[in-house]
């Protein structure tokens, strides 16, 4: 084999700003990354530290043809590690784990069991609720018909919730089961909870959390903590919750590091993990949302702050072992400026019809997103050192996203105005 067809590291699901930080953070330090992506226009493939670009067919079209390009792929470039950003490509891959393991140096997961616990949001409640970690108000149903009897017991806004961000369908598509839904009044729970059900089946329902949302990030060896970061949320690209435009740098706060640290120790978890809170506006008790087993979308403020997450995970595959990090600088900003531009939209469209929390006025979220410099503000893919990327971001946006939207809209209003309703909150 050539030596110049060889890659250090591919990293799946180019498109994502978690991927292209870690493009940039690999690549930056003198490795060949191989980036790979279902569509053409992936943002890390024009990034000037990607050495090489692939397609692979989606899995959530077939995961047999996902696989099968994804080993031909890796038997051509002997990667030292492997690193899939998705829960997507990560359950299309868990089936054939050896096979992959084969294929590669090394592939930093967690044990099945472990990501089976983390993707399925009702067993991560039942894991928390064994620790004695605090967590939402939560109802799982056997079957829709118990919602008569659930219905007066729950408290408004309930919030609806596929149990996992990405599920099986036909045995050879993993697709995604899309937002949740938020419930104002009793009687609307019925339709609210099979327009859920329809696309992922006995959603969870929460009780609504008022309040700040932060996320502490790790990294672990066999459910030793080694690296530990966290920031909160500044501006959600969907204001009434989503991930997150803009967020901060801040000192892990200690309730949420113990329940982060006791959490990944159950699970023995190894790599990389996000685990989500809100903190509770009515008591100021930090409450358990959920985990993200693998790179988290906000990646590039951790890397910003001093916390390199990507070169971290590659030493820890290819040497067993990392030095502890805790140390990071708290104030850091992260501005993903297509995710904003979403966010401004949002806002601009209106506060949804009985949205009970906190939502930006039109006039003080144009005037943020105007502020384009500000002290230690960074960026997810403008760089003047590797600007591709972010065009690439927005010709997506233009050229893949917006009409993709546009359709479901017009989809949705032949069904009828009730779907467009149900529908309300939904962003590109």
């Amino acid at each position: 084999m050539r030596a110049d067809r060889r890659a250090d590291v591919v990293v799946t699901d180019a498109s994502g700003n978690h991927a292209l930080a870690v493009v940039r953070s690999l690549g930056g330090r003198g490795l060949r990354v191989a980036a790979a992506d279902s569509v053409w226009c992936a943002k890390a493939f024009f990034s000037r530290y990607c050495a090489r670009r692939i397609v692979y067919p989606s899995p959530a079209r077939s995961v047999r043809e996902f696989r099968a390009a994804l080993y031909g792929m890796l038997e051509t470039l002997r990667p030292a590690v492997l690193m899939p950003m998705t829960e997507r490509t990560i359950m299309a891959l868990a089936d054939e784990r050896l096979q992959v393991e084969a294929r590669v140096g090394a592939l930093p997961l967690p044990s099945p069991d472990a990501l089976r616990t983390a993707f399925d949001k009702g067993e991560t409640v039942r894991l928390a609720t064994s620790l004695g970690i605090p967590v939402p108000a939560t109802v799982s149903l056997a079957d829709p018909g118990e919602l008569e009897r659930v219905r007066p017991q729950l408290s408004y806004p309930a919030v609806i919730k596929p149990r996992m961000s990405e599920r099986w369908v036909d045995g050879d598509a993993v697709v995604s089961t899309g937002p949740v839904e938020y419930c104002f009044r009793p009687e609307e729970l019925p339709a609210r909870y099979l327009a859920v059900h329809r696309r992922a089946p006995l959603p969870l329902i929460q009780e609504f959390i008022p309040g700040e949302g932060y996320g502490v990030s790790a990294l672990c060896r066999h459910g030793c903590v080694r690296a530990l970061f966290a920031h909160r949320r500044l501006r959600m690209i969907r204001p009434t919750g989503s991930g997150s435009a803009l967020r901060e740098s801040v000192t892990v706060p200690p309730r949420m590091m113990e329940a982060t640290c006791r959490l990944l120790e159950a699970l023995k978890w190894h790599g990389v993990a996000m685990v989500e809170f809100k903190l509770d506006r009515r008591d100021g008790v930090p409450r358990l949302m959920e985990i993200n087993g693998r790179f988290w979308n906000s990646l590039p403020l951790a890397v910003a702050a001093g916390v390199d997450f990507p070169f971290l995970l590659y030493r820890l595959a290819t040497e067993g072992d990392v030095p502890e990090c805790f140390d990071y600088r708290a104030g850091v900003k992260c501005r993903w400026l297509v995710g904003d531009a979403r966010h401004l939209v949002e806002v601009l469209r209106g506060k949804p019809a009985q949205w009970t929390d906190g939502f930006p006025s039109r006039r003080e979220a144009v005037r943020q997103f105007m502020k384009f410099l500000g002290p230690d503000l960074h960026y997810d893919d403008p760089w003047l050192s590797d600007p591709l990327p972010f065009f690439a971001d927005v010709a997506d946006l233009l050229l893949r996203q917006v009409p993709r939207f546009v359709w479901r809209r017009r989809r949705l209003a032949v069904e009828g105005p009730s779907r467009v309703q149900l529908a309300r909150g939904r962003t590109l």
